[in-house]
């Protein structure tokens, strides 16, 4: 019941908060918000590392980035209104937001829980596009090569393009549809892998509210699965969006949300990205009642979140996150390099070294080729993940800056090059749906090399 209120609460308050133009929103309140506090709280990173090292900066990124929501709040573009908490509402909330939840069923449930900076426990690794297109016909064998790997704690589906051979129309009843569709493939995908008590995040077919409305029950999710959607950059929402947080609270549904700020946009550079990350993390806990909230913070150009400058905002805010509260945060990896590529293994290292150190509960992905070519991801990035995953648990921030700023030497210059790789179908063999031996004979070449870097892999 508690949810309840607080879902009505927060109705209320798109309905009856201060009427603001959605331009006067971006520039006003985000953009020159970010810029005040970012220049009150004396937030400057250090321009040469990735991980951040400073613990007394990460705390003035939380201080910072709670006296930024509470000023600027967030959007509904409905009702072009204003929906604000006090900062002392926000840390009420935020002491009232878990720190572990159980997901999936049976044999196949894992325990999240909230992890701190350099913590030793592990992060679960949720193997999957992450929503990415794929072809109907390859759903069921690609989403399998990623539930059967022992390292694959929790899964997300990928996009059916179409549906019954049909383009989906948002909005449409062809969207039911596929959200129906993908339900039932995800349950075959489970069923193949011999995992059906895994839990996965659902419903990715469904853009509007319409298919989540539909296929979001008992029928569709079941009560260890989790309920996402995302909130629009920077910091709005809308009643499709809201109509989704309803029926999973009614449902009494695991609330999986992201958000996703667009580096160089209205939070401007490095600090001001911190800044906007930690804010939209902890809008979802507040706001949107998550149990658990996440991020793929978006480069503009190449749409990924591997880049040196992305990365170290991140580092930063989920830093700041870890420090100062007791949320579940995890982080998409969403390299630019593709299946068969030495540049997603080395974006996948990089990245969830610098993740894993930071405190981050869960790391999703990888969402291969930008997450935007269809086909272009498979399983056995998420095995490597997984495997990174272990070594850098309990790791240093010194010793993982090391191996990241490695890592990135090798792919920095690649990742405007669009090394898309390969599709799913020429680097698995789709009747047994096990890596073909070229792609796995690089995956360990790149664990040499890493192991050689001091990371140690298994």
């Amino acid at each position: 019941m508690k949810n309840t209120s607080h879902l009505l609460d927060l109705i209320r308050r798109s309905l009856a908060g201060p009427l603001v133009d959605e331009e006067d929103f971006n520039l006003k309140r985000v953009s020159q918000g970010v810029y005040r506090v970012v220049r009150e709280y004396e937030i400057r990173a250090n321009p040469a590392a990735i991980v951040n090292q400073d613990d007394e900066l990460a705390d003035r990124v939380w201080q910072a980035a709670l006296d930024f929501l509470a000023a600027c709040g967030v959007y509904c573009q409905d009702t072009r209104r204003v929906i604000l908490y006090s900062r002392e509402e926000i840390e009420a909330r935020l002491r009232e937001a878990p720190s572990q939840v159980w997901l999936g069923e049976g044999t196949d449930a894992c325990l999240e829980v909230a992890r701190k900076v350099e913590d030793a426990r592990v992060p679960l690794n949720m193997g999957s596009p992450i929503g990415s297109p794929v072809a109907e016909e390859l759903f069921v064998p690609l989403m399998q090569s990623y539930i059967q790997e022992p390292g694959v704690d929790v899964t997300c589906a990928a996009s059916l393009m179409t549906v019954f051979g049909q383009e989906v129309r948002t909005g449409s009843p062809l969207e039911v549809l596929a959200a129906w569709h993908e339900a039932d493939l995800m349950r075959l995908a489970l069923h193949k892998a011999g995992r059906p008590g895994m839990a996965w995040t659902g419903l990715t077919m469904s853009m509007s509210d319409v298919g989540q409305l539909s296929a979001a029950g008992p029928a569709g999710l079941r009560p260890g699965d989790m309920h996402t959607f995302g909130l629009i950059s920077e910091l709005k929402t809308n009643f499709a969006i809201l109509n989704k947080l309803a029926h999973a609270i009614r449902l009494g549904g695991i609330i999986d949300p992201y958000a996703n700020p667009i580096y160089g946009g209205l939070g401007g550079g490095v600090e001001g990205q911190a800044v906007l990350i930690a804010a939209a993390m902890i809008a979802l806990s507040a706001f949107f009642m998550a149990a658990m909230v996440g991020s793929s913070p978006t480069h503009p150009f190449n749409f990924n979140d591997t880049g040196p400058e992305v990365m170290r905002a991140a580092s930063l805010a989920f830093q700041a996150l870890a420090r100062n509260s007791h949320l579940m945060t995890n982080l998409t990896v969403t390299p630019v390099g593709g299946p068969g590529t030495r540049t997603l293994l080395y974006e996948c290292l990089a990245f969830t070294v610098m993740s894993t150190v930071s405190g981050i509960s869960r790391i999703l992905g990888p969402r291969s080729a930008t997450g935007s070519i269809p086909g272009h991801f498979s399983g056995l990035e998420a095995r490597f993940n997984g495997e990174v995953l272990q070594a850098a648990a309990g790791m240093e921030r010194g010793q993982a800056e090391q191996i990241v700023q490695r890592a990135l030497s090798k792919y920095a210059d690649q990742l405007d090059k669009k090394p898309y790789g390969m599709p799913f179908q020429e680097v698995y063999d789709l009747d047994t749906v096990q890596p073909k031996a070229g792609w796995l004979a690089l995956v360990e070449e790149v664990k040499k090399e890493a192991i050689g870097w001091g990371l140690p892999l298994a």
